[in-house]
């Protein structure tokens, strides 16, 4: 007996002896020279703020907050990934061997045809306390499903945090785009009264015969022609709201006035570009790819474990009596040891691909990775780009908008002294508001590319995850209530 005591403390000190590679991260490859701005910017290491931080309208961050607490598509990611933290606990209590207790009770009689003494009745009562069957795990094969298992669920919780990032940023830029567009309505309002105006002035004109026919259809074209944009920006306004709406995942209760404000700071905070490298390896969408590649990893180990035995066992202890208060004496005790043992021989191969599957999945994913990586550096570029360029083009917007504004006032003066011809006027009019679109939309693809660059950088990635760290339990402790609440409905 002791000896096999001994030999199960052996096979429990050799359980869990991995096959599986030793995990490197792969970096030889990946090459992060060449992207523009990239490399020169992104290099003192810094730290990002958070959301609410990098967010100065409070109007904005109610909604961010309320789309955190009700999108529905980040609600079932953080569901998902509640599935697979489940999934991990079961695969990983394969681990370690379950304890079972047991008992039966057991009467039947039995005729004088087969005893020879008459009709009895024979009792047979049995409780046990067991091992259930438990393979010991000499090779690594269970601790290497439990570790991909565990990487697995890794993985989407840091898509899960990507979720959260993209969602800010979503709302972020269809509020400022909601903005915008509530401000050309405003603008496309303004040129309607403008035309209506001048369209009075041209018909007073028309009527003492200063101006002819083809000015006043002129003016009338170009009322018409403001007219319809107005209905394109109430349209636009109109699908604003429903966007944010969706994403919000709940009722916008106060309507969103405003404009985009000119001045630095008061909707989005100045973004301090500076951030190591080193960071971009921290994205969320970087760190699911790695724990993929971990979890491919693991998977390698299993598949090579499946080649050696797989050694189960099945044990057990308890007591047997024919009769109830004889159940527990002190010579009603037994005990079983069931061990087992599987080794595959010839499968046509089929192990030997499943490995092979493994190694190529791998590969695959470090190629996953590399891309992942590529990607962050390309959209880090973009967004500096975009920060450079926009804020180059916004300043020239807005000088050409001071011009066609000067332009428009002297176009209108000279018209109503009778200087220049209705002609003049209407380009001028129709210069100035062109102008004012342009300048408003390079102003919000500005705050748009910045928006961008906050979440090419991680998007304080980690204050997301403080703040959703406890999401997982709060979908379970939501599916509870639910649960608890129909039973007392039933």
């Amino acid at each position: 007996m002791q000896t096999k005591l001994l030999s199960i403390l052996i096979a429990g000190v050799l359980a869990g002896c991995s096959m599986a590679p030793d995990y490197q991260r792969p970096n030889g490859d990946v090459d992060s020279s060449g992207w523009s701005n990239a490399e020169s910017q992104v290099s003192n290491a810094t730290v990002l703020p958070d959301w609410q931080t990098f967010v100065a309208d409070p109007r904005l961050q109610s909604l961010i907050q309320s789309a955190l607490e009700n999108n529905k598509d980040l609600r079932q990611t953080i569901l998902s990934v509640a599935s697979l933290r489940a999934q991990y606990r079961i695969t990983d209590s394969d681990r370690y061997p379950g304890l079972g207790v047991s008992g039966s009770s057991t009467r039947y009689k039995v005729n004088d045809a087969y005893t020879g003494a008459g009709k009895a009745y024979v009792s047979n009562y049995q409780a046990t306390v067991g091992v259930t069957s438990y393979e010991l795990d000499l090779f690594g094969r269970v601790k290497s499903l439990s570790d991909q298992a565990l990487e697995t669920y890794m993985s989407a919780d840091e898509g899960r945090r990507s979720a959260v990032i993209s969602l800010i940023a979503e709302v972020t830029s269809s509020y400022m785009t909601l903005m915008a567009n509530q401000e050309l309505l405003s603008l496309a309002q303004e040129t309607v009264n403008a035309y209506e105006e001048t369209l009075k002035l041209v018909e007073t004109r028309y009527k003492a015969g200063y101006s002819d026919a083809l000015t006043l259809a002129q003016s009338q074209t170009a009322l018409h022609s403001a007219q319809a944009t107005v209905a394109q920006y109430k349209l636009a306004v109109a699908q604003g709201y429903n966007t944010l709406r969706q994403l919000v995942g709940a009722p916008i209760q106060d309507r969103l006035e405003g404009k985009l404000p000119m001045e630095e700071g008061q909707i989005l905070s100045e973004l301090e570009v500076g951030s190591s490298s080193d960071l971009l390896l921290s994205r969320p969408d970087v760190l699911a790819a790695e724990h993929t590649l971990k979890a491919d990893n693991a998977n390698i180990g299993a598949a090579r474990a499946a080649f050696f035995p797989q050694i189960s066992l099945t044990a057990g202890a308890g007591t047997r009596s024919n009769s109830l208060d004889g159940l527990f004496s002190s010579d009603s005790g037994y005990w079983t040891f069931s061990p087992s043992i599987s080794m595959p021989i010839f499968n046509w191969g089929s192990t030997q691909a499943s490995l092979d599957i493994a190694k190529i999945t791998k590969e695959s994913s470090i190629i996953a990775y590399q891309q992942t990586i590529e990607t962050a550096f390309k959209e880090v570029s973009d967004a500096l780009l975009g920060q450079q360029y926009y804020m180059e083009e916004w300043t020239a917007q807005k000088a050409n908008l001071k011009a066609n504004k000067d332009y428009y006032d002297l176009a209108k003066m000279r018209y109503e002294k009778g200087n220049d011809s209705y002609i003049d006027l209407l380009d001028a009019q129709r210069s100035l508001f062109s102008a004012r679109e342009s300048e408003l939309s390079s102003h919000l693809n500005l705050l748009t590319s910045r928006v961008s660059l906050y979440k090419a950088l991680g998007g304080g990635w980690k204050a997301a995850d403080e703040e959703q760290a406890t999401s997982v339990a709060h979908a379970l402790e939501r599916m509870d209530q639910r649960s608890e609440q129909e039973s007392d409905a039933e």
